[in-house]
């Protein structure tokens, strides 16, 4: 199996180096960056399945980082992680399209198991995508509206039923 792509974006030297070793012996290639500008670059060159991104770091911040990623036809799974957090924080972070906010400190155990989460999530999007490139799936389409017009007139022909009957 293919090791997911996982670039981490942390301006704390320490807590990178803590991460990379223990992502890296969970099944996942990691990538190391310390400031945003260089998370920045380093996307515009290659293509990561998930970014594990503090908020607040030098060069650029981890809003930058989600703000570029939507700018890609091929959007990367996006967690943002903060010591200045509060819950406003994490809903304006998934309002602009981050998968997950996670407070620090934390415990390396949820950090594995969210970004495990982000992939399942991932790979059912792309199942997704997939199955509706299919021609039988994008012909199929074609037939809904057609399918809401047919059953409107069943739900009406059932409860004229219901009426003769006595039971509405």
């Amino acid at each position: 199996m293919i090791e997911p792509r996982l670039l981490i974006a942390e301006d704390d030297l320490a807590l990178a180096a803590l991460l990379e070793e223990y992502l890296g012996g969970s099944g996942y290639h990691t990538t190391v960056v310390h400031r945003g500008d260089d998370a920045l670059a380093l996307l515009k060159k290659e293509h990561f399945d998930i970014i594990l991104s503090d908020i607040v770091m030098p060069g650029a911040d981890g809003l930058a980082l989600l703000a570029q990623n939507h700018q890609d036809p091929i959007r990367t799974l996006v967690l943002l992680m903060t010591g200045y957090s509060g819950i406003e924080d994490a809903i304006h972070a998934v309002e602009q399209g981050a998968y997950d906010f996670i407070s620090k400190p934390f415990q390396l155990p949820e950090i594995r198991v969210r970004l495990d989460n982000a992939m399942r999530y991932q790979s059912l999007l792309r199942q997704l995508q997939y199955q509706s490139s299919l021609p039988v799936e994008s012909k199929s389409q074609q037939f809904l509206p057609y399918v809401d017009k047919a059953s409107k007139p069943m739900a009406i022909k059932a409860y004229a039923g219901n009426v003769r009957a006595g039971h509405v």
